[in-house]
C-alpha cells in the first residue's frame, strides 16, 4: 500500500473519524439519574454507599471513599499520610502534571527518577534519587494500565522505611502477580473522569486503602473536617480538623455504580483490541507495540506505540497529524515531560507557586532523565475504547501501513 497520504491531498483511509476515545453510558445510569432528578437528592444517597462498597470489593481492599475527582484523591492521600511540608516525594517525569502538582499542593517536594522502556517508573532511577536525598515517599503511576514492577518497588520502599502511593488512574482492573491494582501500596487513587476505564459522568475519584486510621481521616478531610462524616448527625457542625469539600454527588455515585458493574466486560473488549492491533502491528519495523508480562494484566486505558523516525520515514509530530488526516484521531500523548514543564522550571517562583516561599525545590531544568525524554518524543497514543470494532482495527492499522509505505518508497 503507497497510496498518496490524505496530509498531501489522498484520500483518507476512513471517511468518519476513529475516535481517539469514546464515552460509554448505558440505560441504567440514564435510568439513575433521572429518578435522582425525581427526587432531588442530589449530595448524598444510597448510590455512594453502594459505589464505594462495590469498588471495595472488586479492588480488594477494606476501603474505598469516593471523592471529587482523581486530583484530589491524590492530594488527600498526601495529607492523610502525612507526606506534607518537607516531605520529599519521588515520583515519574510521565505523566499528567497531577501525579506531581498534588505533592507541591500538599506542601511536599517531588523528585523525579527516569522511566523504563514500558514508561513505568524506573526502580533503579528510585534508587538513584535516594542514594542523594532523604526520600519519604514513592507514588507509583500505572501508566497507560500496565501495572509498575512493584515488587522491586515494595524492596525499596521497605529498605528505606517509605510509603507507596498508587497513581491508578489509568489502571483500574489491572493485576500485578494477581493483586489488583490498588492493593499494592499503603494507599492509591483512581480518576472517574469520563475517558477513564470506568466514568462517573463529571468528574470522581476514588481512594483505596486498607487501614482504618487512613480512611477515617479521609472521610474527614473530603468534607470539611466535620464529625458528621464519622457520627452521623451527632456530628453534625462539630469540627475535627481542617478539611475540604472533596466529595462525590449522588449523580456521579450513580452512575459510576453502573459502571462499575460492566468494568469486567469493558476490560475485556480493550485487551481483545490491544490483541488485534498486536497481532497486526508487532511486525512493522520502526514501531514498538505495548508490552504485557506473564505477571500482569493490562488493561489499555491507553494503547500507546513508540516509533523509530528514520525506520518509517516520519518525525512523530507529522506522523500523528497525517493519521488524523486519514481519519484517525491519534495523539502524542505527554510530549514534555514534566521536568522541562515551565511550571517546574520556575517552581521557585511565588507568582507561580506560593509555597516557593516556604520550600526549596531541586532544580528541575538541570534533571536529564534520557528515557523519559526519549519517550516523549517518539510515542504516538491510538485510539482505543471498547466501542472499536475490528474494521476499526482494520483501519487504524491500514492508515499506519499506508504512511510508512509511502514514505519509504519517496524518500
Amino acid at each position: 500500500m503507497s497510496s498518496k497520504p490524505a496530509i498531501l491531498g489522498g484520500k483518507p483511509v476512513s471517511d468518519k473519524k476513529i475516535r481517539f476515545v469514546e464515552i460509554t453510558i448505558g440505560d441504567e445510569e440514564k435510568r439513575a439519574v433521572e429518578e435522582i432528578m425525581e427526587s432531588k437528592q442530589f449530595v448524598s444517597g444510597e448510590y455512594l454507599e453502594k459505589f464505594e462498597k462495590e469498588f471495595a470489593r472488586f479492588i480488594g481492599t477494606k476501603y474505598a471513599l469516593a471523592v471529587s475527582n482523581g486530583t484530589d484523591a491524590l492530594f488527600l492521600s498526601y495529607l492523610a499520610l502525612g507526606l506534607t511540608f518537607s516531605k520529599k516525594i519521588v515520583t515519574t517525569p510521565l505523566t499528567f502534571v497531577a501525579s506531581a502538582s498534588t505533592i507541591i499542593q500538599a506542601g511536599a517536594i517531588p523528585y523525579f527518577a527516569d522511566v523504563n522502556n514500558d514508561f513505568n517508573i524506573s526502580p533503579s532511577s528510585i534508587r538513584e534519587v535516594i542514594e542523594k536525598e532523604k526520600i519519604d515517599a514513592i507514588t507509583v503511576v500505572h501508566m497507560y494500565g500496565k501495572p509498575v514492577e512493584m515488587n522491586e518497588i515494595a524492596e525499596i520502599a521497605k529498605e528505606n522505611d517509605l510509603l507507596i502511593i498508587e497513581d491508578a488512574a489509568h489502571a483500574h482492573g489491572a493485576e500485578y502477580k494477581g493483586r489488583k491494582v490498588g492493593t499494592l501500596g499503603d494507599i492509591a487513587a483512581f480518576s472517574l473522569y469520563p475517558t477513564k476505564i470506568i466514568a462517573a459522568g463529571g468528574w470522581g475519584g476514588v481512594i483505596t486503602t486498607n487501614s482504618d486510621e487512613i480512611a477515617e481521616k479521609l472521610k474527614l478531610l473530603r468534607a470539611h473536617g466535620e464529625l458528621r462524616a464519622l457520627m452521623g448527625s451527632k456530628g453534625a457542625y462539630l469540627y475535627r480538623r481542617l478539611g475540604y469539600n472533596m466529595r462525590m454527588s449522588h449523580i456521579e455515585a450513580a452512575i459510576a455504580y453502573y459502571q462499575l458493574k460492566r468494568i469486567n466486560k469493558y476490560i475485556e473488549r480493550r485487551r481483545k483490541i490491544a490483541r488485534l492491533l498486536n497481532e497486526r502491528l508487532s511486525d512493522i519495523e520502526g514501531i514498538k507495540i505495548p508490552e504485557e508480562n506473564a505477571n500482569e494484566k493490562h488493561v489499555y486505558y491507553i494503547y500507546a506505540i513508540t516509533i523509530d523516525e528514520n525506520k518509517i520515514g516520519w518525525d512523530r509530530d507529522k506522523f500523528v497529524e497525517a493519521l488524523n488526516y486519514e481519519g484517525i484521531e491519534a495523539r502524542k500523548g505527554y510530549h514534555v515531560p514534566l521536568h522541562k514543564q515551565e511550571l517546574f522550571i520556575n517552581i521557585q517562583d511565588p507568582a507561580i507557586n506560593h509555597f516557593a516561599h516556604i520550600n526549596k525545590y531541586p532544580e528541575y531544568s538541570k534533571l536529564t532523565l534520557p528515557m523519559a525524554e526519549q519517550l516523549a518524543k517518539n510515542t504516538v497514543w491510538l485510539p482505543m475504547h471498547p466501542n472499536l470494532s475490528e474494521e476499526d482495527v482494520d483501519k487504524i492499522v491500514n492508515a499506519i501501513i499506508k504512511l510508512i509505505s509511502w514514505k519509504r518508497k519517496n524518500n
